[in-house]
């Protein structure tokens, strides 16, 4: 064993000291800063450690207090959520066909766009709102569609259902990337069979989808054909939504196209990087 892990040695300690009788009993004791009085004296003994039996006070005023995890500061949720934002430019993040942007005056509620192309809600172009709380990533984000909506997961107001998909939220495991995934899958077919009527907010959107498939169809596209009209698309509510759109004539937006062709098509000129 090494001499870390060794019980520490204890000095030999005799109980009786002799003196040279030679020597000057007065003297020996005044060296030694003892009193002449005493003809012996007594082997000394190593001072007794007091442990405290309790933490003191100025310590931990409060248990419970000291039990508390530290709080998170603002700050470290502001760079959280920042640093998801520039996560979803990465492809895998957000989906194709969402598009999403913060609004003008708050990090906390995030705007974005669908665009569907096949199924039920074909051509369909819906606006929606992503309100994040105080209290994510521990709660999940609401959601809600700014332009009216026919679809099981959404009611009248146009809030969206995500507890089938999150029946519990799971902080840092589940994150925003993950509900727009789901916003975008929920006008899937697939998606679509698999809804159970207990996460369902229009009960009529989802019994329509299971007994008159006809009758829902007519009516999600309707739902998406209003989503494309001047009145829907071209409206700036609200005011901090900085997502818009805009009319294009052709001789622009075939201007446009070009410009797009070739940046996917040819590599990138030097003198233009940064």
């Amino acid at each position: 064993m090494d001499s870390a892990h060794r019980s520490p040695r204890r000095s030999s300690i005799s109980s009786t000291t002799t003196i040279n009788k030679r020597s000057s009993v007065g003297s020996i004791f005044a060296k030694l800063g003892l009193r002449s009085s005493s003809p012996k004296q007594s082997p000394p003994v190593a001072p007794t450690q007091h442990h405290p039996t309790s933490i003191p006070s100025t310590v931990y005023e409060d248990e419970d207090e000291a039990m508390k995890p530290p709080l998170i500061s603002e700050d470290f949720k502001r760079y959280e959520l920042l640093t998801e934002f520039v996560n979803l430019r990465n492809p895998r993040h957000c989906p194709l066909g969402v598009y999403v942007m913060p609004s003008s005056d708050s990090l906390n509620v995030l705007y974005g766009v669908v665009f569907v192309h096949k199924g039920y809600y074909r051509s369909g172009v819906f606006k929606f709102r992503m309100f994040i709380p105080d209290t994510y990533p521990d709660n999940p984000p609401a959601v809600t569609f700014l332009t009216d909506m026919f679809h099981p997961l959404v009611d009248s107001q146009g809030n969206v259902s995500l507890s089938q998909q999150f029946p519990t939220w799971r902080p840092h495991q589940d994150y925003l990337f993950h509900v727009l995934h789901y916003i975008k899958n929920m006008f899937k077919r697939n998606v679509l069979e698999k809804l159970v009527d207990r996460h369902c907010y229009n009960k009529e959107a989802y019994r329509l989808f299971r007994n008159d498939a006809p009758v829902f169809r007519k009516l999600s596209q309707q739902c998406a054909q209003l989503a494309i009209t001047e009145t829907y698309l071209y409206d700036h509510f609200p005011i901090n939504n900085m997502i818009r759109f805009s009319p294009l004539s052709e001789p622009k937006f075939d201007e446009l196209k070009s410009v797009i062709f070739k940046s996917t098509t040819s590599p990138p000129d030097p003198e233009t990087l940064p």
